[in-house]
């Protein structure tokens, strides 16, 4: 969900880090912001009156949603087992292969390549299977409205009421996120406005229906974000106990990469070589006759990257992986789009275990899981690979089952649980509806 910036005419000294100012009430809000048409000339009067006059108070919906945003709240290797699992695998091969020569065109003009801008629009939408259902107005001006001091939230709502007013957007299919976010590939009205571009070439630009347009703008997004063609988002590698702790960069700790030179928890290449870091396979991190030619130099520029802590998988990342990672502002994120763009490449997943005695379920799992809990009567569980509250409110009624604490989590050891549960149990599938709410 890129959101980072917004357009400049609307967003000019914005400040992300503003302090919350919420409006006392949603309609005091809407005046409020109203009042501020002068300063957003391409804005009519009667466009703002027009699409905000129905518009919904989504503010409840989205405090609660803030701070149970996946990236942050499962474990990461929960987060990336549903993410970069075989079946996202196999969509985005088909992906590449359907829109190779649009892709080729895209890579020739943004120089990002073909793995990472599909690998992205399977992180944010499943292909364009979950592209969200909230009104994209309602949302940008419910979250301006929960601080009104940020000019970047404010900026996004005016920016999608523009695209409304120039009809480069349609009222009916203008939806998305709970944040505001919208489209195949999930950007913020003002952010799209920035950097949105004609994939398919067909003179107008349509990230809601257009593969192509969707791809293309990605690209050139993450082009603007510093991605440099040819350089590996990351490299999986072992690391010297003493030197994990120190030098691990979590989430905006390896900003450093953004730097001209490296500086802070960043090295160089030849660094971290002499530091004893090696490949995961245990090779160099530069073949013996590394010219300047190679995808990584001796000075390269890496940060360290250990999500789980020092007993957990290690990659050297570079100024792509920090490209990525401000495309969503998450390192659970960042890891999703580079790990499944070296998959869709052909390359063999991960190497390290995590540090964990209860391994993580693939969406196709988690589908059985809930088939199962199905089976032992929690009929409100859709068994549709997603784990929302219901499902982990089923969970917890079978982990106290069993004697264990409840935690909610699908794991392996409740469906090895559940799978033996149910083969010594009467199963009776037609005690449930065929879907339900999870």
């Amino acid at each position: 969900m890129p959101g980072a910036t917004a357009a400049g005419f609307l967003l000019a000294g914005a400040s992300a880090q503003a302090q919350p100012q919420p409006a006392a009430d949603f309609g005091s809000c809407v005046r409020s912001l109203r009042a501020e048409l002068p300063k957003q000339p391409p804005l009519s009067v009667e466009s703002f009156d027009r699409y905000t006059r129905s518009a919904e108070d989504l503010r409840p919906l989205i405090e609660k949603s803030t701070v149970t945003q996946p990236e942050f709240k499962l474990p990461v290797w929960d987060y990336l087992a549903r993410l970069v699992d075989a079946q996202r695998v196999t969509d985005g091969r088909a992906v590449l292969e359907r829109e190779a020569v649009v892709l080729a065109g895209i890579e020739r003009r943004h120089a990002v390549d073909a793995a990472t801008a599909v690998a992205v629009f399977g992180v944010e939408t499943d292909y364009g299977r979950v592209t969200g259902r909230y009104p994209v107005v309602d949302a940008t001006l419910s979250r301006a409205c929960l601080n009104l001091a940020s000019r970047e939230r404010k900026a996004h709502f005016f920016a999608a009421l523009w695209l409304l007013q120039e009809g480069l957007v349609r009222p009916d299919t203008f939806r998305g996120s709970w944040a505001g976010a919208f489209g195949l590939t999930q950007f913020m009205p003002g952010t799209f406005m920035e950097n949105m571009d004609d994939g398919d070439a067909s003179g107008t630009i349509d990230i809601v229906a257009s593969v192509p347009d969707a791809l293309a703008t990605t690209a050139r997004f993450l082009k603007g974000l510093g991605w440099t063609a040819g350089l590996p988002w990351g490299i999986e590698v072992s690391v010297p106990r003493d030197q994990a702790q120190p030098w691990n960069a979590l989430e905006r700790d390896h900003a450093c990469l953004e730097a001209a030179t490296p500086a802070g928890l960043c090295r160089r290449v030849e660094q971290w070589t002499a530091a004893g870091v090696r490949r995961i396979d245990g090779g160099p991190l530069l073949p013996q006759d590394a010219d300047r030619d190679a995808p990584l130099r001796s000075d390269t520029s890496a940060a360290l990257l250990m999500p789980a802590g020092v007993d957990g998988p290690a990659w050297l990342v570079t100024r792509n992986y920090q490209a990525a990672w401000r495309y969503n502002r998450a390192d659970a994120y960042a890891l999703a789009i580079g790990l499944l763009a070296d998959r869709l490449r052909g390359a063999p997943p991960m190497q390290a275990a995590w540090p964990t005695d209860d391994a993580a379920l693939s969406r196709a799992e988690v589908v059985e899981l809930q088939t199962l809990l199905r089976q032992r009567g929690h009929c409100d569980v859709t068994a549709d690979g997603h784990d929302g509250p219901r499902t982990r409110s089923a969970i917890e009624a079978e982990e106290t089952l069993l004697g264990n604490t409840p935690t909610g989590r699908a794991g392996a050891r409740l469906l090895t649980a559940l799978r033996a549960a149910v083969q010594l149990e009467p199963v009776v599938p037609a005690a449930c509806a065929e879907t339900g709410p999870r």
